[in-house]
């Protein structure tokens, strides 16, 4: 019995993050990390804030405390990067972060810090790479939480005017207010693992608000737009792959990745590119010039270009479905026998973060945790089963799918949360 009390204040935070559209399915793993991360009353506390960002005054009421102990507990919370607080000209406002891409990789993101970081790796590997199901159930969201930007080098000439400010990770960088690096998680994870490669950690990019949270406490280092323009070359020498936020306004971050320690990579190779990772709008193509030299096919993030025997002869053979649209194959070709092109229909990005959690909202059937976001109120608690009932029922869910609600009446609805 006292096996279960002492869970109780985890488990409520689990349902909480599984009322996000990102969710974080239960297990054994799950709860050790949490331990490691948040004490029984911090979890507990939590598990009652709202998925919407709130001020102090907001949080008090709903843990109905003091507005100086609500502000010294949530500023705690905030120096484990456990919550967010955002810059805003009216008040102090704080956000709980989802697990991925979220305060999983807050923990490693840093030296020393709060937390048993060797520990934190060995269960983060557990939860997220042994035992699949958040992973599974993360990269199968139809708009994902990332994308791809096109290596800008590998893009011809003559179609560099297609590549929009939202595609080129010089523009996120070049028109931010303010950035700040980062040590990778994943790489960070994989060294206390022993498995971590000779790529840079001190490589990952935050933007604006998310910047200014995580250098307010350590978590990363506030930098110039030239230095961050020098961590993108040294990126590429390094043939690592930029990987945003998957929305349009207000990029939050840009990670360089490797294809052998990072989560969203390996993800996606194991489960199929096109569920999971949001591709850039180009793709690669091979002409006549390819003499089989394989730099490419150990290149390639997600195994595009395989070997086969054809004539008794070892060819390169390339998979268009799975391409990324990353721009390394290219790089790494001295031949140009890989060029870049546009696909011929553009890929979707949602316009800002909101978008994109609406989106996922409706397609986790979640939509209803985002309208009702109080859970402390019981009328909250009522209205969120019977919207979320309503909400599932097939012809309703249909309508909120369908091309012309979203592109009518959506935006309406964003604007509102």
């Amino acid at each position: 019995m006292a096996h279960l009390t002492g869970r109780t204040g985890y488990k409520e935070l689990i349902e909480r993050y599984n009322r996000f559209p990102q969710g974080a399915p239960e297990s054994e793993s799950l709860y050790e990390i949490l331990k490691v991360m948040f004490t029984h009353e911090e979890a507990s506390l939590v598990s009652l804030l709202p998925i919407k960002p709130f001020s102090v005054k907001s949080a008090s009421k709903i843990w109905k405390k003091s507005e100086e102990d609500t502000f010294n507990i949530l500023n705690g919370l905030a120096e484990k990067a456990l919550l967010l607080d955002m810059n805003d000209t009216k008040e102090q406002k704080y956000v709980v972060p989802p697990p991925m891409i979220g305060f999983f990789e807050f923990a490693l993101m840093r030296t020393g810090g709060h937390f048993d970081q060797k520990l934190l790796s060995e269960l983060f590997h557990q939860y997220l790479e042994t035992e699949e199901d958040f992973m599974r159930k993360l990269l199968s969201l139809k708009t994902p939480i990332g994308r791809i930007l096109v290596n800008e080098k590998a893009v011809k000439q003559s179609d560099e005017v297609y590549v929009l400010d939202y595609e080129r990770a010089t523009k996120i960088i070049e028109n931010a207010e303010s950035i700040g690096v980062s040590r990778c998680y994943c790489r960070h994870k994989a060294e206390h693992l022993g498995e971590n490669c000779d790529a840079p950690q001190e490589v990952c990019l935050s933007i604006n608000n998310l910047s200014h949270s995580l250098s307010k406490y350590g978590y990363a280092k506030l930098i110039t737009k030239e230095n961050a323009l020098e961590i993108l070359e040294l990126s590429y020498k390094h043939n690592l792959i930029q990987f945003a936020e998957n929305v349009k306004d207000d990029v939050g971050f840009i990670c360089n990745c490797c294809t052998c320690c990072c989560m969203a990579l390996k993800g996606a190779s194991k489960m199929g590119v096109p569920q999971t990772i949001s591709s850039s709008n180009f793709i690669a193509t091979m002409n006549d010039k390819c003499v089989s030299c394989k730099k490419c096919v150990e290149a390639c993030p997600v195994g595009c270009f395989k070997t086969e025997k054809i004539d008794d002869k070892e060819k390169v053979i390339f998979d268009s479905t799975l391409c990324l649209g990353c721009g390394v194959c290219e790089r790494v070709c001295k031949l140009n026998a890989i060029e870049m092109i546009q696909r011929e229909k553009r890929i979707f990005t949602p316009v800002n973060t909101v978008h994109k959690l609406v989106l996922e909202a409706i397609e986790t059937d979640t939509l209803h945790n985002l309208i009702f976001d109080n859970q402390a109120m019981a009328s909250h608690r009522f209205m969120t089963a019977f919207t979320g009932a309503f909400l599932k029922l097939p012809p309703v869910k249909q309508m909120l799918v369908s091309e012309k609600f979203q592109s009518k009446y959506l935006m309406k609805l964003i604007e509102k949360v």
